[in-house]
């Protein structure tokens, strides 16, 4: 099995078998088809709205009234009047820009034929070979990561020549116009209101005159052939060779230079030439992906993951490259208008596993357009804890947008309790854990104190005036573990309450960054307050089953195989739960147990993470395999996840999540940290005898590799950024090190 591609010996027939291609910016799906082909065309900052605030209307919420509610238990009570008095509107949607039509006129293919179709990882190049009759024809395809642009080459072989027809077409409101002799341009205009698919609605599409989000795709074509341009298509025939380039983009953030650029597009398109724009991509390309070689003693299933992890980062790279915009649910390929849930970021898990395996594998600069979507967030954030909280400092909860939405939604929900998912101001204390990680993995200090730091500051300020007294602690209230219901003394479902473990665990983690970045910078600001406040957070809690307490009280809940396991939120993705607490991780250990090993993708890989974590690399190693089960079911559905044929992750449906979380399992069974220790394979599989990695990185800018055989670490090899101390812990030994600047040390 090669590893380092995807190939096919037919053309993909639904969504689901075709190809995904991007630079971040511009995200393409091809079906690889040479008769009646359609490449499904994506821009990253195309989505509904205006950028309009969604907050409820109501500004005098009883926050007193909701929650003595919550604490005399009266939990319908409290729901009802937070659904009405808190809840808002639901976030923008992220929108498909439309479609590239090709259709080629070859013969039909029979089995007297061959086909072949291959996307290469290590390229980011698609490639595709059909032979009939003795004709040949060939096609590459790829999305420029140093331009923007989209670029194909169709080729003939010497018996026959290219008859083709262009054209763009898109489901949002758009016209088409002829543009020099070989192009078209196609335009449009965003609706300003796009309703969830499960929202069910009179109008789920708006459009109103002028406003919206403006975008714009250009196609030019170049060839040795005839080309003839009519209405809105183009016609080329007796071509060897025609290359085709498309740009896109969009005037989000940009309404005054829209113009501008759309002509600037317009006159770049006409002057690429292929084999410079290939040379610069890969070369480009390849300074991202390059940066780590991995393999494992040489099985099927082995091949196997070695697949999927290099194609989580051929997706990261393809889809979060810096200068774009973060990763959505469905990274940047979504083809559907009221797509799965918005195509959104969804915060209480989601978005923030995309980027697990970020700065550990070695892609920390496409960390960075989550960073600026917290910023944008952060910016509405301070309305919304002024508003809707009466606080400083900033919150958003578990849905955003590319306008930062920061409130929360649901009021229009149409299910049982919206609160469930909706009533969660944690997020802005979770992002903040990126911007952490990001400082403590390239001790860029100057990032730290301009960028981090006041947005951790601005999270702390607002979760230290949330939290309320409760007995001897500071609890947050309202509180829910997300979309995850108890059940009550009197045997009914709900989902409010106080200081769930998920919350406390994120504020305890915040408020230690926060006083470790306070030491770094030299400053005091709120460290006293924050002191006060993180002694009197409640402690971790085992319940009557041995498990980690998902709630303050030993709530039974109401689902016991859950796919969220945000109550383990302290053990991973965060570090508060060590090795040095053994009783903590057995009762870890129980939750996961009794959640069992089925469920959505994503949910799989979170698991896996977690076994790993626990240093059971044959359990994490079962769940990635269930993970790896061929699904081909797109409707909605909150169990049976597995991987498409195109080995994009199936919650189902898609959702790239999984993708991602596979690669940051893969790592945590290969390398941990726990402050300065750096473990290696503290999770090894029996099945991953043999293997070799380099590129990791470790916090405090180091760069690590190592080879082990009879699962043993025989080599290591390590340098650093800056001079830095870490003890290394392998093969049942502990070492010390320390390390100076660029030295390598092996």
């Amino acid at each position: 099995m090669d590893y380092l591609s995807m190939t096919f010996k037919q053309p993909a027939a639904k969504w689901y078998e075709a190809l995904p291609l991007g630079n971040g910016s511009m995200g393409a799906m091809s079906y690889g088809r040479f008769q009646n082909e359609k490449i499904e065309l994506n821009l990253d900052t195309l989505w509904s709205g205006t950028g309009k605030r969604k907050e409820n209307s109501n500004r005098e919420i009883d926050w007193e009234f909701l929650r003595n509610n919550i604490f005399d238990e009266k939990y319908q009570e409290a729901e009802d009047y937070c659904r009405e008095n808190v809840l808002g509107d639901w976030t923008e949607s992220y929108l498909p820009a439309g479609n590239l039509k090709i259709d080629v006129k070859v013969p039909v293919l029979t089995e007297a034929g061959s086909y072949k179709r291959q996307l290469s990882f290590k390229e980011a190049i698609e490639n595709v070979e059909f032979c009939q009759e003795g004709k040949r024809y060939q096609r590459e395809f790829f999305v420029s990561m140093s331009e923007p642009v989209m670029a194909l080459h169709y080729h003939s072989g010497k018996d026959c020549s290219l008859e083709m027809e262009l054209s763009l077409e898109s489901q949002i409101h758009h016209q088409t116009s002829l543009f020099e002799k070989n192009g078209l341009l196609m335009e449009g205009q965003a609706p300003v209101s796009v309703a969830p698919p499960y929202y069910s609605c009179k109008n789920p599409i708006v459009y109103q005159e002028g406003l919206g989000i403006r975008f714009a795709f250009c196609l030019y074509v170049q060839t040795d052939g005839k080309t003839v341009q009519q209405e809105d298509k183009l016609y080329i025939k007796d071509a060897r060779n025609v290359f085709v380039y498309l740009s896109g983009l969009t005037d989000f953030e940009q309404k005054d230079f829209y113009i501008s650029r759309k002509k600037q597009m317009l006159e770049r398109l006409r002057f690429y030439q292929y084999d410079r724009v290939k040379m610069a991509h890969l070369k480009e390309y390849a300074k991202y992906f390059d940066r780590i070689r991995f393999t494992l003693n040489d099985t099927k299933e082995n091949n196997f993951v070695l697949k999927m992890f290099y194609f989580a980062r051929y997706l990261m790279i393809s889809s979060s490259k810096p200068g774009s915009q973060c990763t959505n649910l469905q990274g940047i390929w979504n083809h559907s208008i009221r797509a799965p849930w918005s195509s959104n970021y969804t915060v209480n898990i989601n978005t923030e596993m995309n980027y697990w395996m970020a700065e550990t594998g070695n892609l920390s600069d496409c960390h960075e357009p989550l960073f600026q979507l917290i910023e944008r967030t952060a910016k509405r954030g301070i309305t919304t804890a002024k508003d809707v909280y009466h606080l400083n400092g900033w919150v958003s909860h578990h849905n955003l947008d590319i306008w930062g939405h920061s409130s929360p939604v649901g009021h229009f929900g149409q299910d049982e309790n919206p609160c469930t998912y909706s009533m969660w101001p944690m997020s802005s204390g979770w992002l903040c854990r990126h911007l952490w990680e990001h400082y403590c993995y390239t001790v860029d200090e100057t990032f730290l104190k301009e960028r981090a730091f006041p947005l951790i500051k601005g999270a702390v300020e607002f979760y230290l005036g949330y939290l309320v007294p409760y007995k001897d602690f500071l609890v947050t209230i309202p509180s829910t573990s997300p979309e995850n219901t108890f059940i009550a003394q009197d045997h009914t479902s709900h989902s409010l309450t106080f200081a769930s473990t998920m919350d406390i665990s994120i504020l305890r983690e915040l408020f230690e960054i926060y006083l470790k970045a306070c030491k770094i910078l030299n400053c005091t600001d709120l460290t006293a307050q924050v002191k006060v406040a993180l002694k009197k957070l409640p402690p971790w809690k085992i319940g009557k089953e041995g498990q980690l307490q998902e709630w303050f009280y030993d709530y039974p809940e109401m689902d016991i195989h859950h796919r969220h396991l945000s109550h383990l939120y302290g053990l991973y993705p965060g570090n508060l739960i060590s090795r040095e607490s053994p009783e903590l991780l057995n009762a870890c250990r129980v939750v996961l147990e009794r959640r069992g090993d089925e469920g959505t993708g994503w949910c799989m890989a979170w698991k896996a993470c977690l076994w790993a974590k626990l240093g059971d690399g044959n359990h994490a190693l079962k769940l990635l395999k269930k993970q790896l089960r061929f699904t081909r079911e797109e409707e909605c559905s909150l169990t049976g996840g597995g991987i498409y044929p195109n080995m994009l992750c199936a919650h189902p449906p898609f959702q790239i999540d999984g993708n991602f979380g596979f690669a940051a399992a893969v790592l945590e069974m290969l390398i941990q940290y726990e402050e300065d220790k750096i473990f290696l394979l503290p999770a090894l599989p029996d099945e991953w005898t043999d293997g070799e990695i380099s590129g990791l990185k470790a916090p405090g800018g180091i760069t690590i590799g190592f080879k082990w055989k009879n699962k043993c670490v025989t080599e290591i090899s390590l340098n650093s950024i800056c001079r830095t101390e870490c003890i290394i812990l392998y093969n049942g030994c502990e070492e010390k090190i320390v390390l100076n600047a660029e030295e390598i040390q092996i």
